[in-house]
């Protein structure tokens, strides 16, 4: 019984030792149990290649393997969930969990790419230049390739197919596939056939058309300047007015007594003119109460800043604006170029009535033309209908005329309507006629009457019967001159003068006898001192002056020029007003003796 016991218990003891090697065997023994990852196609030559896994927090030892000619081989210390390796061989990784079991991944084949070929071909194919001259580096096209070039290490910002290399030095060319991998070309070196170095100094940035202009600095001395903006091209005068805002290729053209018959250096001179332009969302600077407008810079600078009175207020290109007040917008380019607007006065206006400036009712046109003005403005003028701003009176003419403002613009708070009326009146036309002549002790009806509607004065109102009346009577006793006032319903007066010569009779003989008797030896005119301008004139029978007198008259005394007159009759003509010669005595005159 003993004997079947210990064989039993052998036998017992033999299968747990079987199930627990068979357990042990199945947790070393997990293959294939994951993917691995890995950066990119494949590995780049030179190049380093990522593998790896996404991070699992049951895991707790990884090892990374190399499948070699030999078998697999452990990676040295590769010991994460991922390594950057550089060979192109099959991977595979070994982890253990937290419950010790160890788990190995599928094969990961990593191939060796294929680098992209990086050649310079220059155009011409020449390796030395004259200086000024351009050579063309052209690189092998391949799609999806970013290029980049290099000139004596310093990176160019052209990253095409081709560059234009116009300097002596080193070119490099940078080709990286879409795998990322990059190859960098044989060094393609050009040189200049000539000794001469010509240069020209670079120009900053100019930030104003306007600013003064500038002498460049090329060396040797002796060149040409050439380009848009030179004015002077000895000297090398440069014009930013002339040249205006752009990029301009400015060169300096040296003559050399080589091969190189002229050696040029090339630089490009940026002249900056940001425009500091106000929009304006409503068009208009004039607001009603309550109303708001947004002013806008334009788009593409580097900055903004907003000042109202002078005072800095936001720094957005956009400006929303409800109060009034003088705007400016200084902006500024990715040159740092700044340039400041002129100032916009927006101006709030709360409602009101139109008006205008009142235009005087006048007498007559004699006046200059008026420019008229209405409140508020913006508004239209209209003189009789028609549309004017200039009150003209000589245009206009006699008569009312009524002037309309009417404001209908955009500010409904201000639109209204306002009207006048301007009497532009003429001045009375009188005319009193022709001096009167009067015989002493009568009266005559003075003339003045032009119509009802106006009002009349005489002065001085010496012998009058009604001085206010148009035509009353005068009786003088005196010559006198009397002055006319007309008014008319408007106050324009005007005034007319009528003399009245008032006269008395001249006694005038018809025979003297000048023979010294002491009788009758003159001929003596009675009344004749009272006209004092009075002309004389006596007349032989053939026509002949024999006397003359003119005023203060000296009495005839029948002799001319010394000489006694014969007897006889003679003609006498007496004007006692010489301007009036229908006032006049004719008639014959006998000299006796």
């Amino acid at each position: 019984m003993f004997h079947t016991l210990q064989k039993t218990f052998s036998t017992y003891f033999i299968g747990i030792i079987l199930i627990l090697g068979l357990s042990s065997q199945l947790k070393a023994q997990v293959m294939d149990a994951f993917d691995l990852k890995k950066d990119g196609a494949g590995l780049c030559p030179g190049g380093q290649i990522r593998v790896y896994i996404d991070p699992d927090p049951n895991y707790v030892l990884y090892s990374w393997e190399i499948l070699r000619p030999s078998g697999w081989s452990a990676v040295p210390f590769a010991n994460s969930a991922s390594i950057s390796h550089d060979e192109a061989l099959p991977y595979r990784l070994r982890v253990i969990d937290v419950n010790g079991i160890t788990y190995y991944s599928k094969q990961l084949n990593v191939i060796l790419l294929t680098p992209p070929p990086s050649i310079i071909t220059p155009s011409p194919n020449v390796t030395q230049i004259c200086q000024g001259e351009e050579v063309k580096l052209e690189a092998n096209p391949i799609l999806t390739a970013f290029y980049k070039w290099e000139y004596n290490n310093t990176i160019l910002p052209d990253n095409g197919l081709s560059i234009i290399a116009r300097k002596a030095g080193t070119y490099t060319l940078s080709v990286t596939d879409q795998n990322s991998c990059t190859t960098v070309s044989t060094p393609y070196t050009l040189s200049y056939f000539s000794t001469l170095v010509v240069q020209l100094n670079a120009v900053p940035t100019i930030c104003d058309v306007n600013a003064s202009p500038l002498n460049l600095q090329g060396s040797p001395a002796g060149g040409v300047y050439r380009g848009v903006g030179i004015t002077d091209g000895t000297l090398g005068t440069f014009s930013p007015l002339v040249a205006g805002a752009g990029d301009h290729e400015i060169e300096y053209a040296v003559r050399n007594s080589g091969t190189c018959p002229e050696i040029i250096e090339k630089i490009t001179i940026k002249v900056s003119d940001p425009k500091a332009t106000i929009n304006n969302s409503l068009n208009r600077t004039d607001l009603c109460d309550g109303e708001s407008v947004i002013l806008s810079g334009i788009t593409g600078l580097s900055s903004y800043e907003w000042f109202l009175n002078g005072n800095s207020i936001n720094t957005t290109k956009d400006l929303a604006v409800s109060a009034a007040g003088d705007y400016s917008l200084k902006v500024t380019d990715a040159d740092n170029c700044s340039n400041t607007s002129t100032p916009v006065k927006i101006k709030f206006f709360t409602a009101s009535a139109t008006s205008m400036d009142a235009v005087a009712s006048v007498c007559g046109t004699n006046f200059s033309p008026i420019t008229l003005n209405g409140t508020p403005s913006g508004g239209v003028f209209t003189i009789d209908n028609l549309p004017t701003n200039i009150f003209d009176y000589k245009k206009l003419g006699f008569g009312k005329h009524v002037i309309n403002y009417k404001v209908n613009g955009v500010l409904s708070c201000l639109n209204g309507e306002s009207s006048q009326e301007v009497y532009i009146s003429p001045y009375p036309k009188i005319d009193l006629g022709n001096d009167i002549f009067l015989g002493k002790g009568n009266a005559v009806t003075l003339k003045g009457y032009i119509g009802n509607d106006y009002t009349y004065t005489w002065s001085p109102n010496n012998n009058l019967d009604n001085p206010n009346i148009a035509n009353p009577l005068a009786s003088p006793t005196q010559t006198s001159e009397y002055i006319l006032a007309v008014t008319n319903d408007r106050g324009c007066e005007s005034k007319d003068t009528i003399k009245i010569n008032v006269y008395d009779k001249v006694y005038v003989p018809t025979a003297f006898s000048p023979n010294g008797d002491g009788q009758n030896d003159l001929w003596e005119l009675s009344g004749i001192n009272n006209y004092p301008d009075a002309e004389i004139q006596v007349f032989d029978r053939w026509g002949d002056i024999v006397f003359y007198s003119k005023g203060n008259y000296l009495p005839f005394d029948g002799t001319n020029a010394g000489n006694l007159l014969k007897e006889g009759t003679y003609i006498y003509k007496i004007y006692l007003y010489p301007n009036h010669p229908i006032f006049q005595y004719n008639g014959t005159l006998t000299i006796l003796r």
